[in-house]
Formats: C-alpha cells, structure tokens, sequence
C-alpha cells in the first residue's frame, strides 16, 4: 500500500511540474518567435542617386539595390524600362524605417502580426526634393506618391511568416489574380472560404516575399491566376486539403501532346470548360497556391512532402525573387 501511495504522489508530483513548466516554455517560445516578426537591416543607408542616374545597373549595382530596397533583379529592371527607378528612393525608406509591430490573436492557437504605422512608414510625411537624371527623363520635385509593390504582376505569389503557432511560424500565402485592381485570392484561416481580397491589406505585414514564376510569360500566368480565381474562390478552409483531394495523385497533371499542361479537356490552360472544376472539397492558404500552378505543370512543393506550406513554396527552384519587405535577404 505504501509503494502505490509513493507511486501516485509522484505521478501527482510530475503531472503538476508538467502543468507548471509546458505553459511557460510555450509561452517563452511565443515570445521568442515575435521578436523575429520584421527584419531590419542592421548595415547602413547609402545613396542610390548614383546608381539611379545610369541608364543600366550592373550586376553590383543590382546586388546593392536588393541590400537596400528589397527589390531584386526583375523588378528594378521593370522599373528602369519605364523610366521609374526613382520609385526605389521610397522602397529604400520604407526598407529601412522602425516598424512598429502589434501581435493578435487570431483563434485559441493561432496569432499573427501587422504594422500599425504602415501609412506613416514613408518620409515621415515629409516628401523629400528629388532630383533623378536618366535616359530621356530628367525628374525633379518632391515624390508625392509611393507604392509599397511597385512592380507586381497578375499571377505573382505572396508569402509572408507573419503567422504562428506558438513558436512556429505557419505563415500565410496568396496569388494575386488581378494587379491593376490589386486583387489576390487568399484562404485566410479556418472558418472562412477562400476569397478575393485586396492586395492593399498586405502592407500591413511587417514581412513579405514576392514571388514570380521563372521563365512564363505574363500571358501564361495571367491564365493561371484566372484558373484560380474561377475554380479555387468559395473553398472551405481545410488544413488536410492535400490528403482530401487526393494526395501524391493531383501531382499527375493532363497534358496535351506539346507537353504542356492544362486543367481542362477543351483548351490548354483556358480554365473555361464548366464540366471539369477540380475535384476540392477545401484548401488552404499554401494549397491553394500549389494546386492553381500544378494545373498548369508546376510543381511549387519544394520538398514533395506530404503537404505544402508557405514555406515550401518560398523556397521552390521554379519561383524567383521579386521583392523582400522585413525580411533578411541572406
């Protein structure tokens, strides 16, 4: 009798020193991931009117603007075609101004962060005098407006890590389906279909990724978006839609005798026919980014894993780098 009494005090014991300890080092590694919600970058502010006055970057220079805007490679040269470089002057402030970062809860596990001085980030309401000389367009005055994604494009991909579990950062991905009215499709979180939502909202992630797909034409993407926004809108949020729809089997995509894919019977990547909608009974965030590509031959799962998360495709080969926001670029 007395073996089983010591034997329940000291189950007693570690069922209370469990219940003690687990919340604390929760909520430790909560605290811990919040401190990691924006990045700034800790190397100093240069002057880009040099760079902006040539009529082409080079490779340095190139590598110098990402250091200092967060704009990579195919959006500056986006930006020099048109003759709007100068638009880097605001990225790099915004690139560099104190965030100030607010955490909410979400649900019972789930938080995730915003900026709440988003709208002030830029000059301090203070424009400042540029004067930007470049091929056939000398530009002088006070730069009077400034978008935070400059150069996004219909069929782009958006990440961001500004969403946890505790500790772990599950993140959130979207697809924008229309650039000029800057519209993304967007499974937010459970309880909640998919939806168009405004690419606006996004400016209020203290981190965010841009990402485009390598190689495809806009024309090509631009159907892809318009898949998505046709079949893949109105969807139950589902944090097992990879298993419900079937697994390692969406990952065989019907091709035409090209070789190029297609979602539907009547026209490669037209999105039209009404009699073939795929086959989801729900998605989420990352999911649905993967599935609308996967359509179209892209596999955007950068590990074949079992399921696909925003990190998977953040660090898919087939995507390139358009724009980084509160994140290290290394």
């Amino acid at each position: 009798m007395k073996r089983k009494r010591k034997s329940h005090t000291r189950i007693r014991i570690s069922i209370i020193i469990i219940a003690i300890i687990l919340p604390s080092a929760l909520a430790i590694w909560t605290a811990k991931a919040e401190t990691c919600a924006h990045y700034t970058p800790d190397y100093a502010k240069t002057d880009l009117l040099p760079i902006l006055q040539k009529k082409t970057p080079s490779s340095a220079d190139y590598e110098i603007l990402l250091q200092q805007t967060g704009l990579a490679r195919p959006g500056v040269e986006e930006l020099y075609e048109s003759s709007q470089q100068w638009k880097l002057l605001g990225l790099q402030d915004r690139f560099y101004a104190a965030a100030e970062v607010e955490c909410r809860r979400d649900n019972l596990l789930a938080r995730s962060e915003r900026l709440t001085n988003f709208r002030e980030l830029v000059y301090d309401g203070n424009p400042p005098q540029l004067q930007v000389a470049s091929a056939g367009m000398t530009e002088a005055g006070t730069l009077s407006e400034f978008y935070f994604m400059p150069t996004v494009q219909t069929g782009d991909i958006l990440i961001t890590f500004n969403g946890h579990v505790f500790g772990w950062r599950s993140g959130h991905a979207a697809i924008v389906v229309d650039a000029e009215k800057r519209l993304t499709l967007e499974a937010i979180m459970p309880g909640f279909d998919s939806e168009i939502c405004s690419l606006d909202d996004w400016q209020e992630y203290p981190g965010f990724a841009l990402l485009r797909l390598k190689g495809a034409s806009l024309e090509e993407r631009e159907q892809i978006a318009a898949y998505a926004q046709k079949y893949l809108t109105g969807l139950p949020y589902s944090l097992t839609a990879f298993a419900d729809s079937g697994g390692e089997g969406l990952r065989a995509v019907r091709r035409d005798s090209a070789g190029g894919a297609f979602p539907d019977a009547d026209e490669k990547g037209s999105g039209d026919s009404a009699d073939c909608p795929p086959p989801l009974s729900g998605t989420q965030c990352a999911h649905l980014v993967w599935y609308a590509y996967r359509q179209f031959g892209y596999d955007l799962d950068s590990d074949g894993g079992l399921i696909v998360t925003p990190y998977d495709l953040y660090r898919s080969d087939l995507l390139e780098l358009v724009q980084l926001y509160g994140l290290n670029h290394d």
